[in-house]
């Protein structure tokens, strides 16, 4: 191939040239790299490397730096797109050329030129290799493959190339969708390939939505596996955005579903649920309230799963709400003395419901002493004693007589002064009667964390004084 600089009939006027975002246009601006080796290599003109007249972005012109070093070609598309999966395990999926039906995309010249020339290097690099854009006429025009438009997405500037083509002409931006729909989840979840795919879901074509939702479906764990990728859960959360309104996003909730709780002790995973509450109406998300109640109690003591469950609780609505609550509160002894669980009852108590609050305590009741010498079990008791339910804490203090044991424990002791400054607080006749059970062990709490209580007792009774 003979070098398109070099040929008079090549010059154009670059004012025209950049502003012009023709199909054919942009089709003239490519394939003036030759290959060789398996690197793109830029024509030379008089000894001197030839700029692009079509920036990149608006702001991008001239070939970029390196563009003649010895670095592996953008050709190389099988270490493009075998990138990490999730948190660094490979991609269960691989990238073959579809066959396409269509007729227009059969007989394509993988190695040839195009005819018409090119009067200067393209906006971006890459996208000028002639093994990148192939020569193909329908009805006497000149039309690039579009299967490998997906090699280009996964780059940095090609990404935002071609995110800057979609907003300027409807062919060139069909194209682009054609070139990546058979790879719409390595799309989604490659670093630079994201952005392309919520630029064009963001575009709201209904047509295409459609496509894309039954090509997700249509592959076996794609939107699971999209929801743990630390890219793909991105492209998930601004599909669920996009599709907020349409029936469209039943499929989506339906996929969530079918691997609840994979998601949900899944770090990247939860957040992908944690927007579909957010953004679908209860109606529709009614499936993921019935998978939450259906795994209450396993996620509640999963390490990970307890902050989910958490997440899920402070945006669960509607009747399901109060059934999820009430599950928790039927098993909150349990809960309240298992090192995950505990986090939940405080989670459920911080909600100050009122009946919740009342049914919870209730149920601790016999309870609150052993608790409190728990680690997790006496951040629920302060919890308890922070809210309606406090009587319930105290009285069975007074009629307890480990309460020195209580006293003298190092998790114990908080419980203790958390239970002195809330009766004072609220000016219940209950303090009194704590303070003068505490005082028939005055010697023996000068000793150890017993000092803690001993000094608040002081401070209470000297502020009375005054």
């Amino acid at each position: 191939m003979e070098n398109s600089a070099a040929d008079p009939k090549s010059t154009l006027n670059t004012t025209a040239f950049m502003g012009c975002t023709s199909l054919e246009t942009l089709q003239r601006s490519f394939g003036n790299l030759h290959v060789k080796n398996g690197l793109a290599i830029a024509p030379q003109a008089q000894g001197k490397r030839v700029s692009s007249s079509l920036p990149l972005n608006g702001s991008l012109t001239g070939v970029l730096p390196g563009l003649l070093s010895n670095r592996e070609s953008i050709l190389d598309s099988s270490k493009i797109l075998n990138v990490g999966h999730g948190f660094g395990a490979p991609y269960p999926y691989s990238l073959a050329s579809p066959e396409r039906k269509d007729s227009m995309f059969n007989n394509v010249n993988l190695i040839g030129s195009f005819s018409n020339g090119n009067p200067g290097l393209p906006s971006h690099p890459e996208a000028s290799s002639n093994v990148f854009w192939t020569q193909q006429r329908i009805n006497g025009n000149v039309r690039p493959r579009v299967s490998r438009i997906i090699t280009l997405a996964m780059t940095e500037d090609g990404s935002k190339y071609l995110q800057d083509l979609l907003l300027k002409d409807s062919s060139i931006r069909k194209l682009i969708f054609e070139g990546v729909i058979e790879y719409i989840f390595q799309l989604m979840t490659n670093q630079y390939g994201r952005y392309l795919f919520q630029k064009l879901i963001e575009l709201e074509d209904q047509n295409q939505l459609g496509m894309i939702m039954e090509k997700l479906a249509s592959s076996c764990g794609a939107i699971f596996d999209a929801s743990i990728d630390k890219y793909g859960s991105y492209s998930m959360k601004k599909l669920i955005k996009v599709l907020e309104k349409s029936p469209l996003v039943t499929e989506v909730v339906k996929a969530l579903c079918n691997k609840f709780w994979e998601l949900m002790v899944n770090q990247t995973g939860q957040n992908v649920i944690m927007e579909c509450l957010d953004t679908v109406d209860s109606q529709k998300n009614d499936f993921l309230y019935i998978e939450a109640i259906n795994n209450c109690l396993q996620l509640a003591t999963h390490e990970r799963g307890c902050a989910s469950l958490n997440s899920f609780i402070s945006r669960i609505k509607g009747p399901r709400r109060d059934e999820l609550l009430n599950l928790i509160s039927d098993h909150v002894v349990y809960l309240a003395q298992d090192p995950a669980g505990n986090f939940v009852v405080q989670c459920v108590l911080e909600l100050h419901n009122p009946a919740i609050i009342d049914k919870i305590c209730s149920n601790l009741k016999g309870y609150y002493v052993k608790l409190s010498i728990q680690k997790g079990g006496s951040h629920v008791v302060e919890k308890c004693l922070r809210s309606a339910g406090m009587d319930h804490v105290v009285i069975e203090f007074l009629q307890s007589n480990q309460l020195f044991q209580v006293a003298k424990d190092q998790y114990g002791n908080y419980v203790l002064q958390t239970a002195l400054r809330e009766t004072k607080k609220t000016c219940s006749p209950l303090h009194e009667s704590l303070v003068v059970k505490l005082q028939q062990h005055l010697n023996r709490l000068q000793h150890g964390y017993g000092r803690n209580i001993l000094t608040l007792m002081t401070a209470t009774v000297q502020q009375s004084m005054i």
